[in-house]
Order: structure tokens, then C-alpha cells, then sequence
């Protein structure tokens, strides 16, 4: 509760960014995911592209939910670090929360940092600023990029969900997967069945 009340908005969106350090962060405790800044296509042949693009291959059992209300406008492309996500075969699910009819920011100068508009909307590009100059009133249009959520769920094989209300969010929540994922690993046991065979002769004697 601490942190969450630590948490201060800033101008942007940084989709691309989240991804990338949700990978990193599995990284340091799934030894079979390598960090984001790992080139795993470096290398390879055809035949081994093919398999790596391969979706339906065996998923590891950690998982990335991003939750976004706008579309990226800073950072890495969110597509280019979904197929980090997708070659590590780390799933993203994502919640596009708003709609997609253009909305009304409704952050304050405060909570954005005064110096964001202490150029008249210079910082922010491209911006429906109402023309008043200088730090007069201030208008920003937001609205959700639901292609790029969705294109970034099908390529990890995850899934895309909308929420516009904070009912909805919560069921959301409650739709994410929760089940544990299996994965096939070989573990030589001839060591172990080499021990017990030695403790039985040794009993026999």
C-alpha cells in the first residue's frame, strides 16, 4: 500500500517499455526466460525461426497483464517487444480500459508536473490544447488502441480484454488465467535407482 501510494502520473504511455521490463523481471526468477535485451533470433536458421515463431509451443507459467486506457506515444514499438515476449513464450494478456471513442484526460497540472504546460502545450505534441497560451486552460483527447492490445494477445497467445467501467475491469480480473501450466522435463534418475540397488546389497549382507 506504500508503494501504491507512492505512484505519481506523468505525460505518455509507454506500452512497448512495460513489456519489456515485465519480461526482465521474469527473467530473474524463470531461468528459462533470458532478458529483454537478448537477441534469441540472432543466428538462426528457418527451420529454427519457424519453431521459435511457433505460438502453440509449450508456454512458460509466468504471465504479463498489462492494463492501459490510451495507445503508446513514447518508448519501444508495443509489437516489437510483444515478439520479445512471444520468442521467450511469456504470454501478454491485455485490458483496454475506456473506450475507443476519443475521451477527455482528466489529470490535473499538478498531478502532470507544472512544467508540462508551461509551454503552451509544448509538452505535449500534437496536443487539442484550448488556445489560450501560456498556462492558460489545457484540453487532451485520449483514446484506446484496441488493434495494437489485440495484435500484441495473438502473437504471445494471450487474449484481449475490454472494460469500460470499473465493474467490468474487476470481472476482468477475475477471467485471467489462474490455472498452473505443465511443462515436460527429463530428469536422470539411473543415479538414484544405482543408490537403492547399493543399499539393498547392503542389507542383504
Amino acid at each position: 500500500l506504500a508503494a501504491i501510494d507512492n505512484f505519481t502520473t506523468a505525460f505518455g504511455t509507454a506500452i512497448g517499455s512495460a513489456v519489456l521490463k515485465s519480461i526482465d523481471a521474469i527473467a530473474e526468477i524463470n531461468e528459462n526466460v533470458a532478458p529483454s535485451g537478448v537477441n534469441l533470433r540472432a543466428g538462426l536458421t528457418e527451420d529454427e525461426l519457424a519453431t521459435l515463431e511457433n505460438v502453440e509451443e509449450v508456454y512458460q507459467p509466468d504471465i504479463i497483464v498489462l492494463l492501459t486506457d490510451g495507445a503508446n506515444s513514447r518508448g519501444p514499438l508495443p509489437l516489437a517487444a510483444a515478439q520479445q515476449a512471444a520468442d521467450r513464450r511469456v504470454r501478454v494478456y491485455t485490458i483496454g480500459f475506456g473506450t475507443t471513442n476519443p475521451g477527455e484526460m482528466s489529470c490535473t497540472r499538478e498531478q502532470l508536473g507544472s512544467d508540462v504546460f508551461g509551454r503552451g502545450g509544448g509538452g505535449f505534441p500534437g496536443g487539442d490544447f484550448d488556445r489560450g497560451g501560456g498556462g492558460g486552460g489545457f484540453r487532451r483527447f485520449i483514446v484506446l488502441d484496441e488493434p495494437t492490445l489485440r495484435g500484441m494477445a495473438e502473437m504471445t497467445g494471450g487474449e484481449y480484454f475490454e472494460a469500460e467501467n470499473a465493474e467490468q475491469l474487476l470481472d476482468v480480473f477475475l477471467s485471467l488465467p489462474t490455472y498452473v501450466t505443465l511443462q515436460k522435463e527429463s530428469i536422470e534418475i539411473s543415479a538414484f535407482f544405482s543408490i537403492f540397488g547399493a543399499l539393498i546389497a547392503v542389507a542383504g549382507v
